[in-house]
């Protein structure tokens, strides 16, 4: 039996694929980035036929509108997927507190009220467990300037960068920094002392609950259901009160002796598993003689960079060898996961952040990782196909679920539908 599914922050299709595989058909997606929908389009051409394509911005969708472009009635959707935004979440940024990003949740939570599904997930990065946004009683003057103290903090990242790479960062220029640190941090227990911040999760769990839905949520790591990364992801499902049975999450499929000792509740010791799949498992599926996959064309770095990554060992980062790099070639140790890191050929890596348009080093090769090699560490198909720039494409590989751990989620969601007829 098929069922029914709108997919929101749709991005290049990795959830997607996960749900297509076990047979969903997609209704209506949204993305506000057209080379995203197009690299979706492409690559799953029958969404033009099924699905109402929607490139508005989220928080200007109509819900009402979608149901009837969708000839849908209230209820009958079976799932609302959504990889909500995750830039206000993210541990690698500065997280303010009235980041508008942070908001996208409050209008997935206002599709959800109007179309009714069986079920609503969320996926997002861990970071949401403890993210915190500002209420509704917060006085407009203090949220002015929360937005002026995190934008000037940007701004001074921004132009210290700009600094460093000509080595022009002064002790006066470092004073600043400290001073707009000491704001942020006094502003921040003014928050807290004035009851100003709520709990996104406690939020996202009223808000469900008053809705008339049951929440349940959990870290899931995408190495223990076959992606060759460990990119953790939490996932925040919501079942609606009339839906029979019990929902649960997907049982890992893959182990190693990490991912025992990170999760040492979700394994057992009866259970045969698979091993994990590895950066040189993925690499190996790639064929490096197709010169017309675009996907697969290395980047042209600097002869520098290039004699700066002969120092990375395999699997760690520079970082911890720039003392050992001749003067030319040194750097500040205030550098991007990205082209800084070397992966592991015999590992999962670890989540792919692409920095500076690109990705980590290659395993061997001294060389970022092409977009085909993150797409296929992620668990994109071969011969998917990506739209856009450079620096886009990489970021549409870096922000997708991976294929594999949806299609887990999607087959633990089917089991609980099947189950209603």
């Amino acid at each position: 039996m098929s069922y029914t599914i709108y997919e929101t922050f749709v991005g290049a299709g990795g959830s997607h694929i996960g749900f297509k595989n076990q047979g969903f058909i997609t209704k209506y997606v949204n993305d506000i980035n057209d080379d995203c929908l197009k690299t979706l389009i492409y690559n799953n051409p029958e969404i033009q036929e099924s699905a109402f394509i929607d490139n508005t911005d989220i928080l200007n969708i109509d819900p009402h509108y979608i149901l009837e472009k969708t000839n849908m009635k209230q209820g009958e959707l079976d799932v609302l997927f959504g990889g909500i935004v995750c830039k206000g979440f993210s541990l690698a940024g500065e997280r303010c507190p009235n980041d508008e990003r942070s908001y996208f949740y409050h209008k997935q939570l206002e599709l959800v009220e109007c179309t009714r599904p069986k079920m609503s997930i969320i996926e997002n990065v861990p970071g949401i467990l403890n993210a915190e946004v500002i209420s509704k009683n917060t006085p407009s003057e203090i949220s002015k300037e929360i937005d002026k103290i995190w934008k000037d903090i940007e701004n001074y990242k921004g132009a210290k960068a700009q600094l460093r790479k000509i080595n022009k960062i002064t002790p006066e220029f470092e004073e600043i920094g400290i001073h707009l640190r000491k704001k942020k941090e006094l502003m921040l227990q003014t928050l807290k002392d004035n009851n100003y911040l709520v709990s996104v999760m406690d939020d996202i769990k009223e808000r469900y609950e008053t809705l008339g839905y049951t929440v349940k949520f959990k870290v899931l790591n995408s190495a223990m259901y076959g992606a060759a990364t460990r990119r953790e992801r939490v996932i925040i499902v919501a079942i609606r009160n009339d839906v029979k049975g019990n929902f649960v999450f997907p049982e890992p499929t893959h182990i190693d002796d990490y991912l025992k000792s990170k999760y040492p509740n979700e394994y057992s010791d009866s259970i045969v598993y698979l091993p994990v799949n590895t950066v040189n498992d993925a690499l190996k599926s790639i064929d490096y003689l197709n010169r017309d996959d675009v996907d697969n064309i290395a980047m042209k770095h600097h002869d520098k960079t290039i004699e700066r990554f002969k120092y990375i060992p395999v699997g760690d980062n520079i970082s911890n060898y720039i003392d050992n790099l001749p003067s030319n070639l040194k750097i500040s140790k205030f550098y991007s996961r990205g082209n800084t890191m070397r992966l592991a050929g015999d590992k999962p890596s670890p989540t792919l952040v692409p920095g500076h348009s690109n990705f980590s080093v290659h395993p061997t090769e001294n060389r970022s990782i092409t977009v085909r090699e993150a797409a296929c560490i992620t668990g994109f198909p071969i011969d998917y196909k990506f739209f856009g720039s450079h620096t886009k494409r990489c970021e549409h590989v870096g922000n997708a679920v991976t294929p594999p751990l949806s299609e887990a989620i999607a087959r633990a969601v089917k089991k609980l539908l099947d189950y209603q007829t």
